[in-house]
């Protein structure tokens, strides 16, 4: 089975300029020969082998070679990289909406122009030409996993010179922690007690029933308190929470495969009214329920994996001027050569 990716990469070689264009990723620009005059609304600048540009998504940029210029692009699901941040920093962030916000804070430039260094860049030109190989078609399973590997190699060598800006996050509090809709995956792994693994069987059984934690404690033997601890312990979030996430994929389950309205759905998977449920969908899923019926997840659209890159991808094609060097020119969606 073939998968797609949250990312394209290509190489060009060319003497003719690249004009105005605006990504809905993030793009990155590695140049890997020659020198080349790059322009965005706030910045006009020269750059040469073992620069890198970082742009911001909706950043209009463009650039002119001197001579001829090998720029290699990646664009970048912005989804992906948030994702990224917010597993980085479980501590601080509550919900990928807010590690959204901290993004926007820490790097508040459209653009970051980082000096890799020549010897650096020439040694991530292997990767970068294997990673634009990878991203011309959809990947088996092994070829995912190979293609994300590189990926990360290239972030790991960029990310030590990106500037951010100091930004105060207080730590959560442990109302913050017990009211998050999270996946439980984000906890410190421990063994499940068989007191929560009953009740997490049980709201699997009937997502719909209004559990009480009465109910749930006097089922596993415990006072109300002590199950709560043994089933945060367990699953790194309370009962409630955890019957919310069910609740929440039941409701992306129904969004995929039906047409009905969200006030036929929030009853089926046991809310009485639909004023609440879209803001659970949207701090699991990061997206409210009608984009993500439109779309899908943010980083597994119908488009290609996110719309951003979807886009930058169709962008790029139709605006190509010139051969490409490794790899531009595909379509997400099929996954097929032109």
């Amino acid at each position: 089975m073939s998968v797609a990716m949250p990312l394209v990469a290509h190489t060009r070689s060319s003497r003719l300029p690249v004009d105005q264009v605006a990504y809905d990723c993030v793009t990155v620009l590695l140049m890997r020969d020659g020198s080349a005059i790059f322009e965005s609304e706030e910045l006009r600048r020269p750059i040469s082998v073992g620069d890198c540009v970082l742009i911001a998504p909706n950043t209009l940029t463009a650039y002119q070679p001197e001579g001829e210029a090998t720029v290699s692009t990646l664009l970048i699901d912005t989804d992906y990289l948030i994702e990224h941040l917010f597993w980085q920093h479980l501590d601080l962030i509550p919900d990928r909406d807010a590690a959204r916000d901290l993004a926007a804070k820490l790097y508040p430039d459209p653009v970051q122009v980082l000096r890799l260094g020549e010897r650096e860049v020439e040694r991530l030109g292997p990767i970068l030409d294997e990673l634009a190989m990878r991203t011309e078609t959809r990947q088996t399973g092994a070829g995912y996993f190979r293609a994300h590997a590189l990926l990360l190699t290239v972030l790991e060598a960029i990310t030590p010179h990106i500037r951010h800006a100091l930004v105060a996050v207080p730590p959560l509090t442990s109302r913050e922690r017990a009211t998050r809709v999270a996946s439980p995956r984000w906890r410190a792994f421990r063994p499940l007690r068989r007191e929560a693994a009953q009740a997490a069987v049980l709201m699997h059984s009937d997502i719909t029933k209004r559990w009480r934690i009465q109910d749930l404690a006097a089922h596993a033997c415990l006072s109300p308190s002590q199950f709560t601890r043994v089933f945060r312990d367990s699953f790194g979030v309370t009962p409630l929470v955890y019957l919310t996430i069910l609740r929440v994929q039941e409701m992306a389950r129904l969004l995929r495969t039906t047409d009905l309205l969200m006030r036929q759905i929030c009853p089926r998977v046991g809310w009485i009214n639909s004023t609440h449920p879209p803001a659970h969908f949207r701090r699991y899923y990061g997206v409210n329920p009608s984009e993500y019926r439109r779309y899908g997840p943010p980083t597994a659209s119908q488009d290609g994996p996110g719309v951003g890159v979807a886009r930058a991808v169709k962008s790029a094609n139709e605006s190509a001027k010139q051969p490409v060097g490794r790899g531009i020119a595909v379509e997400l969606s099929t996954g097929h050569m032109p």
